[in-house]
């Protein structure tokens, strides 16, 4: 093939991409590719078995939205539940529209799908649970996504010494803490793992949860996404860990920091992380591997 060629076949895999592809559906995409390429549909796309080329053309773009709303679906199946499949599809094929997928991974789809929410209800007060219920539902889901998908501890993560040896945190010993790669953590504003845990999936939806701050820790232990409710001092002691992107910090550094963006007394945190610790280590909530 020389280059003359692949040019014009890489001008037309670009212009069959933008007519199936652009937001708007066809008649957008194709007015796009025509201004891009100077092509028209019918010089393109041939009749073919009596069907005009816009129409063979539809079959293609319907297709391809079609198969990235089943991937929204599949990703979000509890949001799809309470909003229903008339408004899901509403939706979600707004957010296809509106954010094209860019990326060869359909993981990386549905990462925005949150936030397009939240700005589809502009300014939405803190007390408006039930609007404020898919946004929250949304960025649970993709962070259970992202925790299925992350690094786990199958391989090479240990929990070690703060289970082992508990007694250590009580006579003053520290520990190296660190996030494990799975951890996702929340910030919501309503407390949404009750109401999560009542969904049957039978299409009977409880009531949406009144508004309440909670904190939720979702992680991956042996193959399995777990989501833990969490106290506002788990959350912050948490978040100092991520925020050092793997690297090991140590326990009392973590106990001040908590105290500090809670306001309670750090000889108070400390006690109650050596009680908490060794469970949260257990659920893959955090790394505790050695004493310094």
């Amino acid at each position: 093939m020389t280059s003359a060629s692949l040019h014009e076949l890489h001008e037309l895999q670009d212009w069959f991409l933008t007519v199936m592809t652009a937001p708007g559906g066809v008649e957008r995409g194709a007015a796009l590719a025509a201004g891009r390429h100077a092509w028209r549909l019918d010089e393109v796309v041939a009749h073919a078995h009596g069907a005009a080329p816009d129409t063979r053309m539809h079959i293609y773009a319907n297709g391809y939205v079609l198969r990235l709303l089943d991937c929204l679906r599949a990703d979000y199946p509890m949001l799809l539940e309470v909003m229903g499949e008339p408004l899901f599809t509403f939706f979600a094929k707004a957010y296809v529209w509106r954010h094209p997928s860019t990326s060869p991974s359909l993981y990386d789809l549905g990462a925005g799908f949150a936030a397009f929410l939240a700005d589809s209800q502009g300014g939405l007060g803190a007390d408006d649970g039930l609007l404020r219920l898919p946004i929250e539902l949304a960025r649970l889901e993709r962070a259970r996504t992202e925790a299925g998908r992350a690094r786990g501890m199958e391989r090479g993560g240990t929990v070690r010494s703060a289970i082992q040896h508990p007694l250590a945190l009580m006579l003053g010993q520290d520990v190296t803490l660190s996030a494990p790669p799975c951890l996702r953590l929340l910030d919501l504003a309503l407390p949404l793992l009750p109401f999560v845990d009542s969904l049957r999936g039978d299409g009977a939806v409880p009531p949406a949860p009144a508004p309440q701050r909670s904190y939720v820790g979702v992680t991956r232990m042996r193959y399995r996404v777990r989501a833990y409710a969490l106290e506002a001092w788990q959350f912050h002691l948490l978040q100092a860990l991520v925020e050092q992107d793997g690297r090991g910090t140590s326990s009392q550094q973590c106990v001040q920091r908590a105290a500090e963006r809670t306001g309670q007394a750090a000889d108070h945190l400390a006690v109650q992380m050596m009680l908490w610790l060794p469970t949260a280590a257990a659920s893959g909530l955090v790394l505790a591997e050695t004493f310094g």
